[in-house]
Formats: C-alpha cells, sequence, structure tokens
C-alpha cells in the first residue's frame, strides 16, 4: 500500500490520495491537530461525498483531533462507480479505512485513541471495520442498518462501548439502531426526533456536543 506523506501541520488541511490493499485510488481531506493527538476517521453516506463533513472535521480539529474523511470508492474523486457495485464491492470499503488509518499514522497521529464516525452506510462501513481493529477505541453510528448494500451489522462483534445515534422518524435507522444496541451490551443508544438521516442530524445542535463528549470520554 503506498502512501503519500504529509507534514502534520496543525490547522493545515491538505488533500490527496492513497491506493488501498486491493488497488484502489482513495481521496481524502485531511485536518491535521498536533503530533500525537487522537485520530479520527469521518465516512460519508451512499451518493454523498467527504465534503458532508467538512464543518464537523474542522470543529473536531479545533477540539484536539486529527481528522481524515475520504471519498469512500465510488465515489467523489475516488476510483469506481458505486452505482455499479456488488454487495462485495460495498463491503470492500474497509480496505478504504485501512488506508485513512495508515496516513493518520504516518502523520503523527495517535491510532492507538482512534474513532470512526460513520452515517448510514459509513456507520456500517465502521462497525464493520471496528470489529477486527484493536485500536478502534469507538464507534459513532448515525442512522446505521441491519443492512445496506450488502454490509450488515448483524452478527458483528464489537466489544468496546460505542455511540448509536437515530431519529424517530426514520424508521428503519431507528428500528435498525434499536436492534443493533439490543444485542450490544457496550453500545449506548439515543433516539432524536425530526432530525433527518445521517448526516442531516447535526441540523440537532445537541449532537455535536454529545459527540464531541462521548470522544472525549472513550477516545482520548
Amino acid at each position: 500500500m503506498t502512501q503519500p506523506q504529509l507534514k502534520p501541520l496543525t490547522g493545515m488541511m491538505p488533500s490527496g490520495t492513497a491506493t488501498t490493499a486491493d488497488g484502489q485510488t482513495i481521496a481524502y481531506q485531511y485536518y491535521a491537530g498536533k503530533p500525537g493527538s487522537p485520530g479520527i476517521i469521518l465516512l460519508h453516506m451512499l451518493r454523498r461525498t467527504r465534503s458532508d463533513w467538512d464543518g464537523i472535521a474542522k470543529w473536531l480539529q479545533k477540539n484536539g483531533y486529527s481528522v481524515i474523511v475520504p471519498d469512500l470508492r465510488g465515489h467523489g474523486q475516488s476510483t469506481g462507480n458505486w452505482e455499479q457495485f456488488s454487495p462485495d464491492d460495498f463491503n470492500k470499503m474497509t480496505y478504504d479505512v485501512s488506508a485513512m488509518k495508515s496516513l493518520l499514522e504516518n502523520n503523527g497521529a495517535d491510532v492507538k485513541k482512534m474513532a470512526i464516525i460513520g452515517a448510514s452506510i459509513g456507520a456500517n462501513v465502521a462497525l464493520n471495520y471496528a470489529a477486527n481493529d484493536q485500536d478502534a477505541r469507538t464507534v459513532i453510528l448515525l442512522s446505521p442498518g441491519l443492512e445496506y448494500r450488502g454490509v450488515k451489522t448483524e452478527g458483528i462483534t464489537y466489544t468496546k462501548p460505542f455511540l448509536i445515534v437515530a431519529s424517530k422518524e426514520d424508521e428503519y435507522g431507528a428500528q435498525s439502531s434499536q436492534q443493533i444496541a439490543a444485542r450490544n451490551p457496550s453500545a449506548k443508544l439515543i433516539i432524536y426526533e425530526n432530525a433527518g438521516h445521517g448526516t442531516s442530524m447535526f441540523t440537532n445542535k445537541e449532537l455535536a456536543p454529545t459527540i464531541l463528549k462521548w470522544l472525549q470520554e472513550h477516545a482520548y
């Protein structure tokens, strides 16, 4: 896996590309914190891009984190076309997460305190990846599903504390979140009302400070 080397200067927001273990080119935006700051990976929804996370990424950076946000394969400036993907292609998005972790580590972030935050299918990818990486200190799932495009949460074992957030009127997301929480004693579930789906829930002003508090307790 080839990785570009970035000089980890606080405040800089360079972009670039990384090559995954299976040969895909993944575009990313990097929000560098101080050397040794905890690393966070943000994963967007289907049909969306890394730009959805820009405001939150900058806010997390100001609060002491190094943050990296990819265009998941098939999206944005990364290779592939998600509309032509099979379930296997979607499940390989975990390789994209692994490439982002390597970039964080190569550029001075502390990946032993790593957190992954995902929205919708990005939430499912986050949980699948974290279940196989002991460095993932916590995950935060926004509107996860039992299955999105073949990426399943059922049967995934992640024993560390993690946060699930959904909105009541988003029936599939809310019901899936309740089922995920019910079978995972380490999960904390928050259900809002009329907040929308995935990253749209940040219109609820409680969400961002809730996430920051969770990170400070579990990934710092």
